[in-house]
């Protein structure tokens, strides 16, 4: 897989540096080999990952402010950069400040003067290393049926979304989606058929989800949920009805359901900031206002107002 990996011009590094000439040198070495950004500081690289995280950090130890090292600390132990690579860009290049390097969580460091060969070799390694990582993560992210998100993923995506939201005080909203009837379509259709079903709704759902940040999760069995961050009440309700409708429009054929078709409920609920201690009370919420979407006739969304 690695060796296949040959064409890294849609993956980014971020450059660290507090000298506009190093930057350029930095810069004008990786020109075609991948997309590059730059910042003075790592306070700004902080932030910039949190906005934009990109697929490799180029770090100068020293730097105005918080130091590279401090910077890589605090990276390290966010959930949500620390999968990162930083490379530390240097002229302390003894024993002991490259133990200061590893221990501070970086996956390599440079030299300076910087060798161009060896700096475009380094980060070429390094993001193949990373693309590879990322690869192995999606296969083991994904349902192999509905070839959407699954119940893993979610659980450490809704920690992710919720910290981060919560973070940049935005809503993070939950809809949870269950298919009505499902166990009489197996029993009648068959598990196959079911099977297929299965896997048109998880579709419906990823077409209504159009923003790159949002996503579809099969939850367990016939159930399904969508994540929305920095999405409030209305912009989650209509998306929640907007699936419930496409999916009934498929007209899949369902003799042993009331509305003759297959067709979804929908339970909707919107974390504020400051509403939910955890994410667990959010994901509580959504699957509370799902039980009364079902207790209202099925084939609906409803959304239940947070606290």
């Amino acid at each position: 897989m690695f060796k296949d990996i040959d064409d890294l011009s849609d993956s980014s590094v971020l450059i660290v540096e507090d000298s506009s000439l190093t930057q350029k040198v930095l810069s004008a070495c990786l020109d075609g080999l991948c997309k590059v950004d730059c910042v003075f500081s790592a306070e700004d690289a902080i932030k910039h990952c949190l906005d934009n995280p990109p697929d490799l950090i180029l770090m100068d130890w020293i730097l105005e402010g918080m130091t590279g090292l401090e910077a890589c600390k605090k990276i390290q132990a966010m959930d949500e950069l620390n999968d990162i690579p930083i490379i530390f860009v240097t002229s302390n290049t003894n024993e002991n400040q490259q133990e200061l390097c590893w221990d501070a969580g970086a996956v390599d460091f440079l030299g300076k003067p910087i060798v161009a060969r060896t700096l475009v070799n380094r980060v070429r390694t390094h993001l193949k290393y990373k693309r590879q990582t990322d690869i192995l993560k999606q296969y083991s992210f994904f349902d192999g049926l509905t070839e959407v998100f699954n119940r893993r993923y979610f659980d450490m995506e809704c920690q992710r979304l919720f910290k981060q939201n919560l973070r940049q005080q935005q809503s993070l909203s939950v809809i949870m989606l269950d298919i009505d009837y499902f166990k009489f379509f197996n029993d009648h259709y068959g598990h196959l058929q079911g099977d297929d079903a299965l896997k048109a709704v998880a579709k419906v759902a990823v077409q209504m989800v159009n923003r790159p940040l949002d996503s579809v999760f099969r939850y367990g069995g016939e159930e399904f949920a969508v994540l929305l961050p920095n999405t409030d009440r209305e912009g989650a309700q209509k998306i929640a009805n907007a699936i419930v409708g496409a999916i009934k429009g498929l007209e899949i054929p369902h003799s042993k359901s009331r509305f003759d078709v297959v067709t979804v409920s929908a339970g909707v609920a919107v974390g504020k900031y400051g509403h939910y201690d955890n994410v667990e009370e959010l994901i509580k919420t959504a699957d509370q206002a799902l039980y009364q979407a079902k207790d209202n006739g099925r084939n609906q969304s409803f959304l239940l107002d947070e606290k």
